[in-house]
């Protein structure tokens, strides 16, 4: 009798190891980390900088779809998955969400040089997303710069890259190709959108080149980056 409780012990408490080491390693379907997990980091802040509603200081973590909004005379630079930065320029409010691998920008102006987003993907046709306003744009790995000029206006530049462009509504649709900056501003009156060419904005080739420096990367303004 002695012998038999022994031995259905071990096995409860063998079962219990079991499903708490089950329990504690959360995997997706393929063994990778999911992507909620997935964080980013405050690389650098100045100013007023709230993290969802928190005072945020450099280096603090960046979770899955958390709000970042920056003050007048701030800004904040993100980092992720070791070949991403997004800039998060003064009174901007922006959601980044790595599940759902997009960012969006309420309002204000961002800029990024994104090189290595693949991880976020689930397949070959799906696209990392941009939003802001009444603009979405998809992309693999590229360099933008955005801003909301005001409710209805969007100016959003390819500064390298290969994108595709449209409405919230999906009622326009532009594919873009840049080597040196092409953009584009679009505008909504009394429910529709239009798209036109614009000139380049706002930013600079040093800009882009020193948010590039930030992740280790160059800016080669000579070819279509990929």
């Amino acid at each position: 009798m002695f012998t038999h409780k022994k031995k259905l012990l071990v096995f409860i408490v063998s079962a219990l190891v079991l499903t708490a080491g089950s329990c504690t390693r959360e995997t997706n379907s393929t063994g990778n980390v999911p992507k909620s997990n997935i964080t980013g980091k405050a690389f650098i802040i100045e100013g007023e900088v709230t993290i969802d509603g928190k005072s945020a200081e450099t280096g603090d973590i960046i979770k899955d779809g958390d709000v970042i909004s920056t003050s007048g005379d701030s800004y904040c630079e993100v980092t992720f998955l070791g070949g991403n930065i997004i800039r998060i320029y003064e009174n901007s409010l922006m959601k980044i969400s790595f599940s759902e691998a997009m960012i969006s920008l309420e309002r204000g102006t961002a800029a990024a040089v994104l090189r290595n987003i693949s991880s976020l993907l689930k397949k070959e046709t799906e696209l990392f997303e941009v939003e802001s306003g009444n603009v979405v744009a998809g992309i693999r790995g590229t360099s933008f710069f955005l801003t909301k000029e005001d409710a209805d206006t969007t100016y959003f530049c390819l500064c390298n890259g290969s994108i595709t462009v449209h409405d919230t509504n999906q009622t326009l649709e532009m594919p873009l190709t840049a080597i040196h900056h092409k953009a584009i501003r679009l505008r909504e009156s009394r429910g529709s959108v239009s798209m036109s060419q614009a000139e380049m904005a706002y930013h600079t080739d040093e800009d882009m080149e020193h948010l590039a420096a930030q992740i280790g990367r160059k800016m080669d303004w000579t070819t279509v980056e990929k």
